[in-house]
């Protein structure tokens, strides 16, 4: 058992003999707690899916445009067996979340909002609307999960909990999918609890490859693997602000979506009017210039021109689109639990996110050359103008996160830029290789022992242990399952 656990662990982490002990005991602990916590009980599987870090690419995976994350040595891992009936039954390593329990009956009933069981649910329901397993002979299963994510962190802790679940499910039905349609399915599947996310969490979580990020397009999923600088090593920070979607940051984070959708409409409206043909954009990248055969600062100049810079109410935009508040509101401000977005009181600013996703996009482009020929320089360039973009176009930043990112660049960071959904949440920051020791100490010092202790009036998390807050990411292998006994 020892060795074979040892192999798997060496074969996905990618680390150093010291943290290879570390993921080790950690897993040790968990067949500990499942053997305890299930007596009498064989343990039968063990599953895996782990976050990730965004190095550039934000916001624009809903819209249609590429991505560029990799997964870190940070994840959910399931100690399990299957029930011979239809029951799931998880118990949390972390004693601040609760047991759960329930049927894997089609549909599958979610938990009050914001309740970590509906991620575990949200996996199973999806898996059964899609008809890969059978409910009236799905079996269920008990498991232990833990996890090393850090939550509401823009590390991916919601969509690795998604995949992990998803993967225990099949496995203990002994169903084995196609990763790359898995992630697809559970990008809708994760719109369960809410939120209108795009599909690069599952995606990486899924699919990526030990020591590379992963360049990610969308419809149809398409996968990259890009080489990482051995120069650079990518560190996160986190804020400690949290960043839940499950609270009040879903209506920013859904309102950013809608506009994104809007601006779709309208643009798609603004190149019909001036090239005469017709178009059927379902997502900004619709609309790129290279699907267009048109020059991109063509696309821009012609969008620009027809809605302006300044916010849009509701009533403009029906205007600009021929169509009735009423019609607008319901086919493009429905979000997809069937409840409307409300129009924020500000307007809705269509051109600021039109021109971050579109410029985002370059900047993925661009990335992965910078990243293929390991010019440090040009990554942290690009990393530094999206976050400029994220602040000031998507205004998914917070000052938190801004004192970061400056402290990051001041200890010697090429390159800072918030990753995730925004609002709170990491920052992740590439540094020189051999400057790690200092850089870390450094940003300990001017962030975590002042900024946070001098603003004391903010909602900062507590933390334990610093190893949670500010560490190097190591690119790990996608999710998977395997045997928990010696003789597989």
């Amino acid at each position: 058992m020892q060795r074979d656990l040892s192999e798997e662990l060496r074969r996905i982490y990618n680390g150093s003999p010291d943290e290879l002990l570390l993921h080790t005991a950690r897993y040790e602990r968990l067949l500990a707690l499942y053997h305890l916590s299930f007596p009498g009980q064989t343990s039968a599987f063990i599953v895996r899916a782990p976050g990730r870090v965004n190095l550039i690419g934000e916001h624009t995976d809903y819209n249609g445009y590429a991505v560029m994350p990799m997964a870190i040595d940070r994840d959910f891992v399931f100690i399990l067996a299957p029930r011979t009936d239809g029951i799931i039954d998880i118990i949390n390593e972390s004693p601040s979340f609760e047991r759960k329990t329930f049927d894997t009956r089609y549909p599958v009933p979610p938990y009050q909002q914001g309740d970590w069981g509906n991620y575990a649910k949200a996996a199973v329901h999806g898996i059964l609307e899609a008809g890969w397993i059978d409910p009236k002979k799905s079996v269920g299963f008990q498991a232990v999960v833990g996890g090393t994510i850090p939550e509401s962190a823009g590390l991916s802790s919601s969509s690795a909990l998604v995949v992990a679940s998803a993967l225990a499910f099949l496995t203990v039905n002994d169903n084995q999918i196609d990763k790359a349609q898995l992630a697809e399915l559970l990008a809708r599947a994760e719109r369960y609890v809410g939120s209108e996310g795009g599909g690069m969490d599952q995606a990486v979580s899924l699919l990526a490859e030990t020591g590379k990020a992963l360049k990610i397009d969308f419809f149809p999923l398409r996968t990259q693997p890009v080489g990482l600088p051995e120069n650079l090593s990518f560190v996160v920070c986190n804020s400690l602000i949290r960043a839940p979607k499950s609270e009040s940051i879903r209506y920013a984070y859904n309102r950013r979506v809608i506009e994104c959708r809007l601006a779709t409409a309208l643009a798609a409206k603004a190149v019909e009017e001036q090239s005469g043909r017709k178009i059927h954009p379902n997502r900004l990248a619709d609309l790129s210039g290279e699907k267009l055969r048109l020059e991109q600062c063509t696309v821009d100049k012609i969008v620009a021109q027809a809605i302006g810079e300044k916010p849009l109410s509701l009533k403009e935009i029906a205007q600009h689109l021929g169509e009735t508040t009423e019609v607008v509101q319901k086919r493009l401000c429905t979000l997809r639990d069937g409840s409307m977005l409300t129009e924020p009181p500000d307007g809705f600013k269509i051109w600021n996110r039109y021109k971050h996703v579109v410029t985002e996009a370059q900047r993925v482009d661009l990335a992965v050359g910078a990243f293929q020929v390991g010019d440090a320089s040009a990554i942290g360039k690009l990393m530094n103008e999206s976050h400029a973009s994220c602040r000031d176009d998507y205004e998914i930043s917070c000052p938190e996160l801004e004192a970061l990112v400056s402290i990051g660049r001041e200890q010697g960071a090429f390159g800072a830029r918030l990753t995730g959904a925004g609002f709170g949440g990491c920052t992740v920051n590439a540094v020189p290789s051999n400057q790690v020791t200092r850089f870390i100490d450094g940003v300990t010092a001017a962030y975590y022992h002042g900024y946070a202790r001098q603003e004391k009036d903010r909602p900062f998390t507590n933390y334990t242990n610093l190893h949670d807050v500010i560490f190097v990411c190591r690119a790990t292998t996608g999710a998977g399952a395997w045997p928990s006994k010696g003789d597989r």
